[in-house]
């Protein structure tokens, strides 16, 4: 092989291992904890498959071009244009990623005012066919059949508007689901700050509390080990033996936690503790009067 061919192969390949370290070290630390409840958990691998195959397939372009160009095969030229493209892989995953999130956040705000106008519009119908029932009530109209279709019209739109403030409902949930999570990834980061300082100090004695103790605190740490979409049983395998486990529940998942820490300080030497012990998503949650509070909010109220 021509050694200027061999020199572009070796920067293209260097290139090509760039965008794939960036991606990865990029969605395990922000992009699968910002689309966690914009997914099914099982499309995760589809969709790094298909972004490994994109970069794949650009440099493999890259590569032909280089090829088929003399021109380009100087080193310095071969070397500006995988920079390019490097650069630009660096800058579009996280752009599409975020574009997407917020695509899908305004399209959520879509539906919600959507659906709010269709219930105004059905309370609009509504009080119309009740004013035309009252002013047949007033004027005694003779015909019961006419009154009785204006009673199952009523009835027929009141369903309607139940059916749609169902819907209402649910999309008004996904929504603080969605801002619930967020707010999750944010506390994290303010966590993993805290690490730095507190990784050595060694767990509070009193790590584990009764429930009525924790209530009975104006605002209380714990370290949340685990979540389910279904209720676990206290000797279930995913405590790894653990005792006197809590259980919340929030967003409508059950949440677990552990210890019942007065300040950050102990909470975060906990959290890193139970890290080592193999809960590697512990993080810590904050409560006020029995009510989870994010961890930022708990700080300012202590300090």
């Amino acid at each position: 092989m021509d050694k200027k061919l061999k020199m572009s192969l070796l920067i293209i390949l260097g290139g090509y291992i760039s965008s794939l370290g960036f991606y990865f070290i990029w969605y395990w630390t922000k992009g699968y904890y910002l689309f966690n409840e914009m997914r099914y958990s099982d499309t995760y691998l589809l969709e790094i498959a298909v972004v490994v195959f994109a970069i794949t397939v650009i440099y493999i372009f890259s590569f032909l071009f280089i090829l088929s160009a003399r021109s380009v095969q100087k080193f310095w030229t071969s070397f500006f244009l995988v920079s390019i493209i490097t650069l630009l892989t660096f800058f579009l995953i996280p752009s599409s990623y975020y574009a997407s999130y917020h695509f899908e956040k305004a399209k959520n705000k879509l539906r919600i005012e959507r659906d709010k106008e269709k219930v105004r519009t059905e309370k609009k119908r509504m009080k119309e066919i009740e004013a035309k029932l009252n002013e047949a009530n007033k004027k005694n109209y003779t015909s019961k059949k006419f009154i009785k279709g204006l009673q199952a019209s009523l009835k027929s739109e009141r369903k309607e508007n139940v059916k749609l403030r169902k819907q209402l409902n649910e999309t008004i949930r996904k929504t603080k689901s969605l801002e619930e999570e967020h707010k999750t990834k944010e506390d994290v980061v303010e966590q993993a700050k805290s690490n730095k300082e507190f990784s050595k100090i060694k767990i509070n004695s009193e790590v584990v509390k009764t429930d009525s103790d924790t209530k009975s605190q104006e605002i209380i740490f714990k370290v949340q080990i685990t979540s389910s979409s279904t209720r676990l049983s206290t000797n279930s395998p995913q405590f790894k033996g653990l005792k006197n486990v809590w259980e919340y529940k929030d967003s409508g998942l059950y949440k677990y936690t552990v210890g019942n820490q007065k300040d950050l300080k102990s909470a975060s030497a906990l959290q890193s503790e139970f890290r080592r012990k193999g809960f590697s998503g512990a993080f810590v949650v904050a409560f006020k009067n029995g009510k989870r509070i994010p961890v930022r909010e708990a700080k300012r109220l202590l300090n």
